[in-house]
């Protein structure tokens, strides 16, 4: 199958009501594939070094998780990147890996040139700038141009890029970073999708380039575009709950899918860093990662807390 529906969206911001909005709006428009330019942690975070074994604390760990389980949940072709508050991004990428076991159809296009069908996605996450910034995880025009120079190579029809944030003008405002822009020019995707503030969304055909900011998830906008008919709608997600199921008579429960030893190795290892890589304590670990594991395939949010 092509895919032509596309979903673009950006910045949840660390708020469940985005979480809400988001799902509503996939069982709505039923798209062909999704594309997240960034934001699933709220912009004010800060990372506190030294606070826990990872400095994305307990509340960002659990969020992240349940941001995948819902683009998981869509079943549609998902690719995603960090923002410029989910650093340090070497935590989130350990954390995403494991993630996307659990859900097949998400991906971290980070760096990373994701192929399907005809199209071909790559993007660069977390903060940004013509120079690398002093005390943050931030990348500098070297960097980005050499993390996306295999989106050069890739024989598909169709390139699209994913940036954390927008171009200077009417797209990012006084947010822009004129680095993007460059990048654009330099790559010649088809699409870029660019995170940035709803009362800036909008598109620009630059060149051989549509450029979309389709606002934050957080605001209640998202954007929509048809690639075989070229149209590009924006729209408000806040009344998009998900429509109620009708009624059926029970059936057969359906059976969890089988948890696979890779993704509880996986899982454990993630809690054993989590709790400061104590000694003698892998059989617990273990454990705890199966129990948590299998009640996410039952469709049970885990409620626990982790080891300490």
């Amino acid at each position: 199958m092509k895919l032509r529906r596309f979903f673009l969206c950006s910045g949840v911001h660390g708020s469940r009501d985005s979480l809400d909005w988001l799902t509503g709006a996939v069982v709505r428009q039923s798209p062909d594939a999704l594309l997240f330019a960034g934001g699933i942690l709220a912009p004010s975070r800060h990372a506190v070094t030294g606070s826990t074994p990872w400095s994305l604390n307990k509340d960002d760990y659990r969020f992240i998780e349940e941001f995948f389980a819902v683009l998981g949940s869509s079943g549609a072709f998902t690719a995603l990147i960090p923002g410029p508050a989910g650093v340090p991004l070497e935590e989130f990428f350990r954390l995403g890996v494991e993630l996307e076991l659990v859900h097949p159809n998400v991906h971290v296009a980070h760096a990373t040139v994701i192929e399907e069908d005809d199209l071909a996605v790559c993007g660069f996450g977390g903060p940004i700038g013509e120079q690398k910034l002093i005390g943050i995880d931030s990348a500098s025009r070297p960097t980005v141009e050499y993390a996306l120079r295999p989106l050069w190579n890739v024989n598909k029809p169709r390139k699209v890029l994913l940036l954390p944030v927008p171009p200077p003008g009417p797209l990012g405002g006084d947010e822009g970073v004129p680095l993007v822009a460059e990048i654009v020019d330099s790559f010649h995707p088809n699409l870029c999708v660019v995170a940035g503030r709803a009362a800036c969304r909008g598109s620009a055909q630059v060149g051989h380039t549509l450029i979309v900011n389709p606002g934050c998830l957080a605001d209640g906008s998202a954007t929509w575009l048809d690639w075989e008919q070229d149209e590009v709608t924006f729209l408000d997600v806040r009344d998009s709950a998900a429509p109620s199921a009708p009624k059926a008579r029970p059936g057969p429960r359906p059976q969890p899918r089988p948890i696979t030893e890779d993704e509880i190795r996986r899982r454990a290892y993630l809690r054993w860093e989590w709790a400061g890589k104590p000694e003698g304590a892998s059989t617990r670990f273990w454990q705890e990662a199966e129990e948590e594991l299998r009640r996410e395939a039952e469709g049970h949010p885990w409620s626990g807390e982790r080891s300490a």
